[in-house]
Protein backbone atom coordinates (compact mmCIF):
# COMPACT_ATOMS: atom_id res chain seq x y z
CA UNK A 1 0.00 0.00 0.00
CA UNK A 2 1.29 3.70 -0.38
CA UNK A 3 1.48 5.77 2.47
CA UNK A 4 1.40 9.48 2.84
CA UNK A 5 -0.41 11.97 5.14
CA UNK A 6 -3.46 13.23 2.93
CA UNK A 7 -5.39 12.27 0.91
CA UNK A 8 -7.50 14.52 -0.75
CA UNK A 9 -10.90 13.11 -3.17
CA UNK A 10 -11.59 15.11 -6.30
CA UNK A 11 -9.85 17.71 -8.09
CA UNK A 12 -12.50 20.04 -8.83
CA UNK A 13 -12.30 23.39 -7.27
CA UNK A 14 -12.40 22.22 -3.76
CA UNK A 15 -9.93 19.80 -4.67
CA UNK A 16 -7.69 22.03 -6.20
CA UNK A 17 -8.03 24.75 -2.92
CA UNK A 18 -7.31 22.30 -0.69
CA UNK A 19 -3.94 21.01 -2.22
CA UNK A 20 -3.04 24.94 -2.68
CA UNK A 21 -3.43 25.58 0.99
CA UNK A 22 -1.72 22.55 1.94
CA UNK A 23 1.21 23.04 0.36
CA UNK A 24 1.18 26.79 1.65
CA UNK A 25 0.48 26.01 5.21
CA UNK A 26 1.68 22.45 6.19
CA UNK A 27 4.22 21.74 3.19
CA UNK A 28 5.95 19.11 4.83
CA UNK A 29 2.67 17.02 4.47
CA UNK A 30 2.54 14.75 1.34
CA UNK A 31 -0.73 14.33 -0.49
CA UNK A 32 -2.30 12.82 -3.33
CA UNK A 33 -5.53 13.95 -5.29
CA UNK A 34 -6.93 10.62 -6.41
CA UNK A 35 -9.34 11.39 -9.52
CA UNK A 36 -12.21 9.39 -11.35
CA UNK A 37 -12.14 11.32 -14.42
CA UNK A 38 -9.30 11.42 -16.80
CA UNK A 39 -8.97 15.04 -15.99
CA UNK A 40 -8.94 17.70 -13.57
CA UNK A 41 -12.18 20.23 -13.55
CA UNK A 42 -15.46 18.28 -11.72
CA UNK A 43 -18.16 20.40 -12.76
CA UNK A 44 -16.51 22.07 -15.69
CA UNK A 45 -14.68 18.52 -16.47
CA UNK A 46 -18.56 16.98 -16.54
CA UNK A 47 -20.74 19.36 -18.04
CA UNK A 48 -20.67 20.05 -21.90
CA UNK A 49 -24.18 20.94 -22.95
CA UNK A 50 -24.70 24.00 -25.27
CA UNK A 51 -24.17 27.53 -23.51
CA UNK A 52 -22.33 25.84 -20.45
CA UNK A 53 -21.06 28.59 -18.43
CA UNK A 54 -21.45 30.11 -14.49
CA UNK A 55 -24.48 30.89 -13.00
CA UNK A 56 -22.47 33.29 -10.21
CA UNK A 57 -20.22 35.64 -11.03
CA UNK A 58 -16.10 34.79 -11.68
CA UNK A 59 -14.68 37.74 -8.97
CA UNK A 60 -16.38 35.49 -6.44
CA UNK A 61 -16.08 32.14 -7.99
CA UNK A 62 -12.83 32.33 -8.91
CA UNK A 63 -9.56 31.80 -6.59
CA UNK A 64 -8.24 34.64 -4.27
CA UNK A 65 -4.54 33.09 -4.53
CA UNK A 66 -5.05 33.40 -8.75
CA UNK A 67 -7.71 35.69 -9.20
CA UNK A 68 -10.23 35.43 -12.15
CA UNK A 69 -8.77 37.91 -15.30
CA UNK A 70 -11.88 37.56 -17.58
CA UNK A 71 -15.79 38.56 -17.91
CA UNK A 72 -17.97 38.47 -15.43
CA UNK A 73 -20.11 35.05 -16.29
CA UNK A 74 -17.22 32.68 -17.32
CA UNK A 75 -17.71 30.08 -19.99
CA UNK A 76 -17.34 26.40 -19.77
CA UNK A 77 -14.31 25.68 -21.55
CA UNK A 78 -12.68 28.70 -20.31
CA UNK A 79 -13.36 28.14 -16.38
CA UNK A 80 -11.78 24.18 -17.16
CA UNK A 81 -9.01 26.24 -18.94
CA UNK A 82 -8.36 28.36 -15.45
CA UNK A 83 -8.34 25.62 -13.41
CA UNK A 84 -5.80 23.53 -15.15
CA UNK A 85 -4.00 26.59 -15.58
CA UNK A 86 -4.15 26.71 -11.98
CA UNK A 87 -3.16 23.87 -11.03
CA UNK A 88 -0.17 23.53 -13.35
CA UNK A 89 0.74 27.46 -12.18
CA UNK A 90 1.11 25.67 -8.46
CA UNK A 91 2.82 22.04 -9.32
CA UNK A 92 -0.73 20.94 -8.33
CA UNK A 93 -1.45 18.75 -11.27
CA UNK A 94 1.34 16.25 -10.88
CA UNK A 95 0.31 15.12 -7.36
CA UNK A 96 -3.34 13.79 -9.03
CA UNK A 97 -4.25 10.49 -10.43
CA UNK A 98 -6.23 10.34 -12.70
CA UNK A 99 -9.01 7.25 -13.95
CA UNK A 100 -8.81 6.25 -10.05
CA UNK A 101 -11.72 5.52 -8.11
CA UNK A 102 -12.76 5.61 -5.12
CA UNK A 103 -14.40 2.46 -4.15
CA UNK A 104 -14.41 2.54 -0.24
CA UNK A 105 -12.93 4.62 3.33
CA UNK A 106 -12.17 2.57 6.12
CA UNK A 107 -10.47 3.65 9.55
CA UNK A 108 -8.60 1.48 11.87
CA UNK A 109 -5.75 1.80 14.28
CA UNK A 110 -6.30 5.39 13.99
CA UNK A 111 -5.45 5.55 10.18
CA UNK A 112 -7.64 5.61 6.89
CA UNK A 113 -7.87 3.39 4.30
CA UNK A 114 -7.99 4.57 1.26
CA UNK A 115 -9.10 1.40 -1.84
CA UNK A 116 -9.08 2.04 -5.20
CA UNK A 117 -9.97 0.65 -8.66
CA UNK A 118 -6.30 0.69 -9.37
CA UNK A 119 -4.13 1.05 -5.97
CA UNK A 120 -4.62 1.29 -2.35
CA UNK A 121 -3.90 4.23 0.04
CA UNK A 122 -2.96 4.34 3.98
CA UNK A 123 -3.14 8.20 5.31
CA UNK A 124 -3.65 10.07 8.50
CA UNK A 125 -6.29 12.44 6.98
CA UNK A 126 -9.04 12.18 3.95
CA UNK A 127 -10.17 15.02 2.31
CA UNK A 128 -13.58 14.39 0.17
CA UNK A 129 -13.46 16.97 -2.14
CA UNK A 130 -16.32 15.07 -4.64
CA UNK A 131 -19.18 17.91 -4.64
CA UNK A 132 -22.60 18.27 -3.50
CA UNK A 133 -24.31 16.42 -6.33
CA UNK A 134 -24.75 12.77 -7.77
CA UNK A 135 -23.25 12.88 -11.52
CA UNK A 136 -24.00 9.28 -12.03
CA UNK A 137 -27.67 8.81 -11.26
CA UNK A 138 -28.69 12.67 -12.29
CA UNK A 139 -32.19 13.21 -11.63
CA UNK A 140 -33.92 11.83 -14.44
CA UNK A 141 -38.19 11.49 -14.21
CA UNK A 142 -39.72 8.73 -15.79
CA UNK A 143 -42.88 9.29 -17.87
CA UNK A 144 -45.01 6.24 -18.90
CA UNK A 145 -44.88 5.24 -22.63
CA UNK A 146 -41.05 6.26 -22.83
CA UNK A 147 -40.82 2.84 -25.08
CA UNK A 148 -43.50 4.45 -27.64
CA UNK A 149 -41.16 7.87 -28.36
CA UNK A 150 -39.35 7.61 -31.41
CA UNK A 151 -37.02 10.70 -30.67
CA UNK A 152 -33.59 11.20 -28.74
CA UNK A 153 -34.01 11.85 -24.94
CA UNK A 154 -30.84 12.96 -23.00
CA UNK A 155 -29.62 14.34 -19.85
CA UNK A 156 -27.90 17.45 -20.04
CA UNK A 157 -25.46 16.15 -17.40
CA UNK A 158 -24.52 12.69 -19.83
CA UNK A 159 -24.02 15.48 -23.03
CA UNK A 160 -22.09 14.09 -25.67
CA UNK A 161 -22.23 16.12 -29.05
CA UNK A 162 -26.06 15.76 -29.30
CA UNK A 163 -27.07 16.99 -33.00
CA UNK A 164 -29.57 20.09 -32.48
CA UNK A 165 -29.83 21.57 -35.83
CA UNK A 166 -33.12 21.87 -37.64
CA UNK A 167 -34.65 19.60 -34.80
CA UNK A 168 -37.92 20.51 -32.94
CA UNK A 169 -36.63 20.34 -29.35
CA UNK A 170 -38.12 20.38 -25.93
CA UNK A 171 -36.74 21.21 -22.85
CA UNK A 172 -37.91 20.19 -19.74
CA UNK A 173 -36.89 21.87 -16.40
CA UNK A 174 -36.77 25.62 -15.49
CA UNK A 175 -33.75 26.11 -13.19
CA UNK A 176 -30.04 27.10 -13.80
CA UNK A 177 -29.43 24.62 -16.73
CA UNK A 178 -32.28 25.48 -18.49
CA UNK A 179 -32.11 29.02 -18.61
CA UNK A 180 -28.60 28.63 -19.63
CA UNK A 181 -28.50 26.32 -22.71
CA UNK A 182 -31.73 27.71 -24.27
CA UNK A 183 -29.95 30.77 -26.08
CA UNK A 184 -27.52 28.34 -27.39
CA UNK A 185 -29.70 25.68 -28.62
CA UNK A 186 -32.59 28.41 -29.78
CA UNK A 187 -29.47 29.00 -32.38
CA UNK A 188 -29.68 25.61 -34.04
CA UNK A 189 -33.06 24.41 -33.28
CA UNK A 190 -35.54 24.46 -35.80
CA UNK A 191 -38.14 25.05 -32.78
CA UNK A 192 -37.86 25.13 -28.69
CA UNK A 193 -40.52 24.47 -26.11
CA UNK A 194 -39.95 25.03 -22.47
CA UNK A 195 -41.47 22.44 -20.66
CA UNK A 196 -41.64 23.92 -17.07
CA UNK A 197 -43.38 22.65 -14.34
CA UNK A 198 -43.12 26.01 -12.46
CA UNK A 199 -41.68 29.47 -13.09
CA UNK A 200 -38.22 29.78 -11.73
CA UNK A 201 -36.75 33.40 -10.53
CA UNK A 202 -34.32 34.60 -13.22
CA UNK A 203 -31.90 37.51 -13.06
CA UNK A 204 -30.22 38.96 -15.60
CA UNK A 205 -26.28 39.85 -15.36
CA UNK A 206 -24.14 42.81 -17.78
CA UNK A 207 -21.85 40.85 -19.33
CA UNK A 208 -19.88 43.91 -19.56
CA UNK A 209 -19.52 44.53 -15.56
CA UNK A 210 -16.57 44.83 -14.03
CA UNK A 211 -15.99 44.14 -10.37
CA UNK A 212 -14.13 43.13 -7.62
CA UNK A 213 -14.26 40.07 -5.14
CA UNK A 214 -14.64 42.19 -2.37
CA UNK A 215 -18.13 44.32 -3.87
CA UNK A 216 -19.34 41.55 -4.98
CA UNK A 217 -19.05 39.80 -1.66
CA UNK A 218 -21.09 42.66 -0.08
CA UNK A 219 -23.55 43.48 -2.69
CA UNK A 220 -24.87 39.93 -3.41
CA UNK A 221 -24.61 39.29 0.82
CA UNK A 222 -27.06 42.55 0.97
CA UNK A 223 -29.21 41.46 -1.58
CA UNK A 224 -29.62 38.00 0.14
CA UNK A 225 -30.67 39.55 3.65
CA UNK A 226 -32.72 42.15 1.73
CA UNK A 227 -34.97 39.40 0.24
CA UNK A 228 -35.22 37.48 3.72
CA UNK A 229 -36.07 40.36 5.47
CA UNK A 230 -38.52 42.19 3.41
CA UNK A 231 -39.71 39.08 1.07
CA UNK A 232 -43.04 41.01 -0.21
CA UNK A 233 -41.08 44.41 -1.54
CA UNK A 234 -38.52 42.66 -2.54
CA UNK A 235 -40.74 40.14 -5.17
CA UNK A 236 -42.34 43.28 -5.96
CA UNK A 237 -39.30 44.91 -7.29
CA UNK A 238 -37.94 41.78 -9.40
CA UNK A 239 -41.25 41.32 -11.27
CA UNK A 240 -41.42 45.03 -11.89
CA UNK A 241 -37.83 44.75 -13.41
CA UNK A 242 -38.45 42.39 -15.51
CA UNK A 243 -41.66 42.11 -17.92
CA UNK A 244 -41.07 38.38 -18.57
CA UNK A 245 -43.23 37.94 -14.69
CA UNK A 246 -46.78 38.19 -14.78
CA UNK A 247 -49.99 37.30 -12.89
CA UNK A 248 -49.77 33.41 -14.05
CA UNK A 249 -45.76 33.47 -14.34
CA UNK A 250 -44.60 33.78 -10.75
CA UNK A 251 -42.59 31.44 -8.65
CA UNK A 252 -44.41 30.07 -5.99
CA UNK A 253 -41.05 30.02 -3.80
CA UNK A 254 -39.80 33.47 -1.71
CA UNK A 255 -36.67 34.25 -3.87
CA UNK A 256 -33.34 32.61 -2.60
CA UNK A 257 -34.97 30.03 -1.58
CA UNK A 258 -33.34 28.46 -4.60
CA UNK A 259 -30.44 29.70 -6.75
CA UNK A 260 -31.62 32.11 -9.05
CA UNK A 261 -31.01 31.43 -12.63
CA UNK A 262 -28.59 33.92 -14.69
CA UNK A 263 -29.52 35.39 -18.16
CA UNK A 264 -26.49 36.55 -19.15
CA UNK A 265 -27.35 40.24 -21.32
CA UNK A 266 -30.83 39.08 -21.22
CA UNK A 267 -30.34 36.03 -23.74
CA UNK A 268 -32.49 33.60 -22.16
CA UNK A 269 -35.22 36.51 -22.11
CA UNK A 270 -34.44 37.79 -26.12
CA UNK A 271 -34.44 33.95 -26.90
CA UNK A 272 -38.39 33.71 -25.01
CA UNK A 273 -39.31 36.49 -27.87
CA UNK A 274 -38.47 35.26 -31.06
CA UNK A 275 -41.01 32.87 -32.92
CA UNK A 276 -39.07 29.97 -32.13
CA UNK A 277 -39.45 29.25 -28.84
CA UNK A 278 -42.83 28.62 -26.97
CA UNK A 279 -43.48 28.04 -23.00
CA UNK A 280 -46.06 25.75 -22.06
CA UNK A 281 -46.34 26.21 -17.61
CA UNK A 282 -47.78 22.61 -17.74
CA UNK A 283 -46.60 18.61 -16.23
CA UNK A 284 -45.93 15.79 -18.46
CA UNK A 285 -48.74 13.22 -18.88
CA UNK A 286 -46.74 10.70 -21.34
CA UNK A 287 -45.26 10.30 -24.01
CA UNK A 288 -46.33 10.46 -27.91
CA UNK A 289 -44.59 8.42 -30.80
CA UNK A 290 -43.12 12.08 -32.07
CA UNK A 291 -42.98 14.26 -29.14
CA UNK A 292 -44.72 15.11 -25.19
CA UNK A 293 -48.03 14.76 -24.14
CA UNK A 294 -49.02 17.78 -21.10
CA UNK A 295 -51.51 17.01 -18.45
CA UNK A 296 -53.71 19.60 -20.21
CA UNK A 297 -53.59 17.45 -23.20
CA UNK A 298 -51.43 19.41 -25.45
CA UNK A 299 -49.24 17.19 -28.15
CA UNK A 300 -45.61 18.79 -28.14
CA UNK A 301 -43.94 17.35 -30.95
CA UNK A 302 -40.27 16.84 -30.55
CA UNK A 303 -37.29 14.99 -32.53
CA UNK A 304 -35.03 15.81 -29.58
CA UNK A 305 -35.72 15.82 -25.42
CA UNK A 306 -33.61 17.55 -23.20
CA UNK A 307 -34.09 16.61 -19.82
CA UNK A 308 -32.75 20.09 -17.79
CA UNK A 309 -34.19 18.39 -14.46
CA UNK A 310 -30.65 18.39 -12.38
CA UNK A 311 -28.78 16.11 -10.36
CA UNK A 312 -29.37 14.73 -6.65
CA UNK A 313 -27.81 16.02 -3.85
CA UNK A 314 -24.99 13.79 -2.86
CA UNK A 315 -22.16 14.19 0.27
CA UNK A 316 -19.11 12.46 0.13
CA UNK A 317 -19.18 10.92 -3.30
CA UNK A 318 -21.61 8.34 -2.11
CA UNK A 319 -18.15 6.45 -0.68
CA UNK A 320 -18.92 3.79 1.69
CA UNK A 321 -17.60 5.10 4.97
CA UNK A 322 -16.58 2.14 7.51
CA UNK A 323 -14.97 3.19 10.95
CA UNK A 324 -13.86 0.33 13.58
CA UNK A 325 -15.16 -2.11 11.41
CA UNK A 326 -19.10 -0.35 11.41
CA UNK A 327 -20.51 0.76 8.44
CA UNK A 328 -21.64 4.89 8.71
CA UNK A 329 -24.74 6.08 7.53
CA UNK A 330 -24.14 10.09 7.41
CA UNK A 331 -27.92 10.43 8.19
CA UNK A 332 -27.07 9.25 12.30
CA UNK A 333 -24.24 11.67 12.15
CA UNK A 334 -24.02 15.51 12.87
CA UNK A 335 -22.81 18.26 10.77
CA UNK A 336 -20.12 19.57 12.65
CA UNK A 337 -19.38 23.48 10.76
CA UNK A 338 -20.21 22.04 7.53
CA UNK A 339 -17.09 20.37 7.06
CA UNK A 340 -16.52 17.05 9.34
CA UNK A 341 -19.02 14.12 10.72
CA UNK A 342 -19.94 12.95 14.28
CA UNK A 343 -18.29 9.85 15.04
CA UNK A 344 -15.95 9.73 11.70
CA UNK A 345 -12.14 10.88 13.13
CA UNK A 346 -9.67 12.89 10.72
CA UNK A 347 -12.17 13.23 7.66
CA UNK A 348 -12.87 16.49 6.77
CA UNK A 349 -15.57 17.40 3.57
CA UNK A 350 -16.24 20.67 1.18
CA UNK A 351 -19.92 22.09 0.82
CA UNK A 352 -21.24 25.34 -0.55
CA UNK A 353 -23.32 27.84 0.03
CA UNK A 354 -26.88 28.41 -0.84
CA UNK A 355 -26.62 32.27 -1.80
CA UNK A 356 -22.83 32.42 -2.69
CA UNK A 357 -19.88 30.97 -4.44
CA UNK A 358 -18.66 27.94 -3.95
CA UNK A 359 -15.35 28.64 -4.47
CA UNK A 360 -15.55 31.14 -1.48
CA UNK A 361 -16.81 28.14 1.71
CA UNK A 362 -13.81 25.98 -0.06
CA UNK A 363 -11.24 28.48 0.73
CA UNK A 364 -12.10 29.52 4.50
CA UNK A 365 -12.50 25.38 4.98
CA UNK A 366 -9.38 24.84 3.54
CA UNK A 367 -7.70 27.35 5.88
CA UNK A 368 -9.61 25.81 9.06
CA UNK A 369 -8.71 22.47 8.31
CA UNK A 370 -5.03 23.67 7.65
CA UNK A 371 -5.54 25.08 11.11
CA UNK A 372 -6.53 22.07 12.72
CA UNK A 373 -3.80 20.04 11.47
CA UNK A 374 -1.38 22.84 12.63
CA UNK A 375 -2.64 22.22 15.74
CA UNK A 376 -2.41 18.40 16.11
CA UNK A 377 0.96 18.50 15.31
CA UNK A 378 1.77 21.01 18.00
CA UNK A 379 -0.15 18.98 20.36
CA UNK A 380 1.59 16.07 18.92
CA UNK A 381 -2.14 14.53 18.27
CA UNK A 382 -3.22 12.20 16.07
CA UNK A 383 -6.85 11.66 15.96
CA UNK A 384 -9.89 14.76 15.68
CA UNK A 385 -13.48 13.19 15.96
CA UNK A 386 -16.88 15.44 15.92
CA UNK A 387 -19.16 14.20 18.85
CA UNK A 388 -22.75 14.07 18.21
CA UNK A 389 -24.26 17.58 18.69
CA UNK A 390 -26.19 20.22 17.14
CA UNK A 391 -30.00 21.20 15.85
CA UNK A 392 -31.82 19.48 14.03
CA UNK A 393 -31.05 20.06 10.40
CA UNK A 394 -33.02 21.69 7.93
CA UNK A 395 -33.15 22.18 4.54
CA UNK A 396 -31.29 26.18 4.16
CA UNK A 397 -32.59 26.02 0.59
CA UNK A 398 -35.83 24.40 -1.15
CA UNK A 399 -34.16 23.06 -4.02
CA UNK A 400 -36.03 19.91 -5.12
CA UNK A 401 -31.84 18.10 -5.39
CA UNK A 402 -32.11 19.03 -1.77
CA UNK A 403 -35.42 18.13 -0.43
CA UNK A 404 -35.09 14.48 -2.32
CA UNK A 405 -32.09 13.84 -1.10
CA UNK A 406 -32.63 14.23 2.91
CA UNK A 407 -32.11 10.80 3.67
CA UNK A 408 -28.40 11.24 2.79
CA UNK A 409 -27.65 14.15 4.54
CA UNK A 410 -26.43 14.27 8.64
CA UNK A 411 -29.83 14.62 10.50
CA UNK A 412 -28.07 17.13 13.31
CA UNK A 413 -25.88 20.42 12.29
CA UNK A 414 -23.73 22.12 14.83
CA UNK A 415 -23.10 25.71 13.49
CA UNK A 416 -23.06 26.08 10.30
CA UNK A 417 -23.59 28.69 8.76
CA UNK A 418 -24.65 27.94 5.01
CA UNK A 419 -26.11 31.67 4.09
CA UNK A 420 -23.38 33.66 5.31
CA UNK A 421 -19.90 33.82 4.14
CA UNK A 422 -18.63 36.91 6.37
CA UNK A 423 -19.96 35.34 9.79
CA UNK A 424 -18.08 32.34 9.09
CA UNK A 425 -15.02 33.52 7.58
CA UNK A 426 -14.75 35.44 10.81
CA UNK A 427 -15.61 32.14 12.56
CA UNK A 428 -13.32 29.90 10.86
CA UNK A 429 -10.47 32.40 11.07
CA UNK A 430 -10.51 33.50 14.74
CA UNK A 431 -12.74 30.51 16.81
CA UNK A 432 -10.39 28.03 18.97
CA UNK A 433 -9.64 25.17 17.26
CA UNK A 434 -10.51 23.08 20.19
CA UNK A 435 -13.79 24.49 20.78
CA UNK A 436 -15.18 21.64 23.07
CA UNK A 437 -17.50 19.74 20.37
CA UNK A 438 -14.43 17.79 18.67
CA UNK A 439 -12.37 14.92 20.57
CA UNK A 440 -8.59 15.48 20.25
CA UNK A 441 -6.45 12.40 20.85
Amino acid sequence: MNKIDVVIIGSGIAGLTTAYYLQKNIPDLTYKIIEARNDLGGTWDQMRFPGVRSDTDMYTYGFTFNPWQGPIIGQGKDIKKYLNDTAVKFNIRDNILFDTKVTSLSWNNDQWTTKTNRQDFISQYVICCTGSRDYKYPNFPKFKDEDKYQGEIVHTQDWQNTAIKDKNVAIIGSGCTAVTMTPAVVKEAKKVTLIQRSPAWIINVDGQEKSTRLYKTFETLIDYFHSRLFKKSYKKKIIAKYPYYDDTNVPAYDFWNQRPACSLDHDYFISLKTNKVTVEHQEVSNWEPHGIKLKNGKVIECDLTIMATGLNAQILGGIDIVVNDKTIRLNDTSWYRGMMFSGIPNLFAHTGYINFSWTARCEIVSERICRTLQYMQKKNLTTCTPKYVGKKSKPAIEANYVLRSMDKFPNRSYKFYNANYILEYLIFKFTRINDGVVDFK
